[in-house]
């Protein structure tokens, strides 16, 4: 590495290092929701909040394409052992947004302000409200 300043390495430390969290956090959380699903749903948002700090720091190179990787996420976390129903419209939702601003609204703004509160309105919603213990009927 020759010719970066101390500020490019430690912001490309930051980089790896969240893709890396986000990467552990999601096959930890995912494996530990059957068993544990608010401590599952707790990996799972600093996964997801992981995946959006990648995700801004690669900026319009691959940021624009990484950021569906979170809005996943947060769609498989929420609706975990729930109607099927709600897990289409939710992934349904989660696909809209993601093409609606980072492709539909080049330009006029970054999309991870907007995206980023909706997550995490969709995890909290999630906590409070945990999936029925038995099986799923519906």
């Amino acid at each position: 590495m020759t010719g970066e300043t101390a500020f490019q390495v430690a912001l490309s430390v930051i980089v790896w290092a969240s893709l890396g969290v986000f990467i552990v956090g999601l096959v930890v959380g995912a494996t530990l929701l059957p068993r544990s699903y608010r401590s599952a749903l707790g990996i799972l948002f600093l996964a997801t909040i992981s995946g959006f700090v990648f995700s801004f720091l690669t900026g319009f190179s691959i940021g624009r394409f990484t950021v569906f990787l979170p809005l996943v996420a947060t769609a498989f976390a929420v609706t975990y052992a729930r109607s099927w129903r709600l897990q289409v419209l939710v992934y349904a939702a989660a696909i809209v947004i993601y093409l609606t601003l980072a492709w539909v609204i080049i330009g006029i703004s970054w999309g991870i302000p907007i995206e980023l509160p909706l997550c995490c309105l969709a995890y909290v919603v999630a906590f409070l409200l945990p999936p029925p213990s038995g099986p799923m009927f519906d």
